[in-house]
């Protein structure tokens, strides 16, 4: 039987206010389901999660890339000119300019960047999307496969072939559990199961095979870039470097994915899925995941998610509590 999901519980004045359902699935090294809460085999679109798989074919065809440039390429970053530098300089390797990112536009989603296109009056470019690092890792991935820059967002196109086959790989599930839609961003977005979604996580803690070399250094870049895969105040960016070895990486409507190389269970992988998509939930449930795996949660790490809830004048109006249980293979 599934056993029950996690909660994240808000409170107002004693009262549950609201209830995000939660689901886990941890996989270790070698690839076994270790731990789970709710249903590990839920169907789930990991969204920006997927970016380290996404980046493999680039990681493969250019192994001298930059540690920065890497980094971006796995990124939902936040559109400050330090981002914006770094695709730029990605782009360039293929000959690529904005005019070839298929991303389409929206600000960007760090406040200071975003008030400064307001003070200029300018419109936000395709570089400000935050997947712009995805797509010019995309572009040059196809140059130097050989494949054709143009169409490279599209379902049928030989890189996006070539990526959905990774994340059966990786996710150790058949490519027909590997299901396909369209991503904000226009590329395909795979769901598979949360356990495959962990499986993947776990081979950027523990790489092994072929693959491994492209997965050490995208993990390596993730980790030495933690501003770079997201960005100020930013979940990705403030927990990376207080865990040591772990990687991480959101995705939309509150998926989350974790590469820990150092826990009491060795090198585990981790994803989880907040059911309805409330992405306030997200940084507690990381906490709990991370504390029931044995990772010392420091008091810097529990100020990511605020036990408490506080209104405009700073008065304390409520409470948050996570409550994930996992159950052990």
């Amino acid at each position: 039987m599934t056993p029950q999901p996690g909660q994240v519980v808000f409170t107002r004045g004693g009262v549950p206010e609201s209830i995000h359902t939660v689901h886990v699935a941890v996989v270790d090294g070698a690839g076994e389901v270790v731990a789970w809460c709710g249903d590990a085999d839920l169907v789930t679109f990991p969204r920006s999660s997927s970016k380290p798989v996404q980046a493999l074919p680039l990681a493969l065809a250019v192994p001298e890339l930059p540690g920065d440039e890497l980094a971006i390429a796995c990124a939902s970053h936040a559109g400050t000119p330090q981002h914006l530098a770094v695709v730029e300089r990605l782009l360039s390797r293929s000959g690529s300019t904005e005019a070839d990112l298929r991303c389409g536009t929206h600000p960007p989603f760090d406040p200071e960047a975003a008030a400064a296109l307001i003070r200029w009056d300018a419109a936000p470019t395709p570089l400000h999307h935050n997947c712009s690092g995805k797509h010019a890792g995309m572009l040059l991935a196809c140059v130097r496969h050989g494949w054709p820059r143009e169409g490279y967002a599209e379902h049928g196109h030989p890189l996006q072939v070539r990526i959905r086959e990774l994340h059966a790989d990786l996710g150790g599930v058949g490519l027909e559990a590997v299901r396909v839609g369209t991503d904000g961003c226009s590329v395909p977005a795979f769901a598979l199961p949360l356990h495959a979604s962990a499986r993947m996580f776990a081979r950027l803690a523990a790489p092994r095979g072929e693959l491994a070399p492209a997965l050490e250094r995208i993990f390596a870049a993730m980790t030495a870039h933690p501003f770079l895969v997201a960005g100020r105040g930013r979940l990705d960016t403030m927990l990376m470097p207080l865990v040591p070895g772990l990687a991480a990486k959101m995705g939309a409507e509150a998926f989350y994915g974790m590469a820990l190389r150092d826990t009491p269970h060795g090198p585990l992988g981790v994803a989880f899925k907040v059911a309805d998509g409330g992405e306030r939930a997200r940084p507690h449930v990381a906490l709990a995941v991370l504390e029931a795996l044995g990772v010392s949660v420091t008091p810097e790490m529990r100020a990511l998610a605020p036990a408490t809830l506080q209104n405009w004048t700073g008065r304390e109006v409520g409470g948050v509590e996570a409550r994930v249980e996992l159950s052990w293979a």
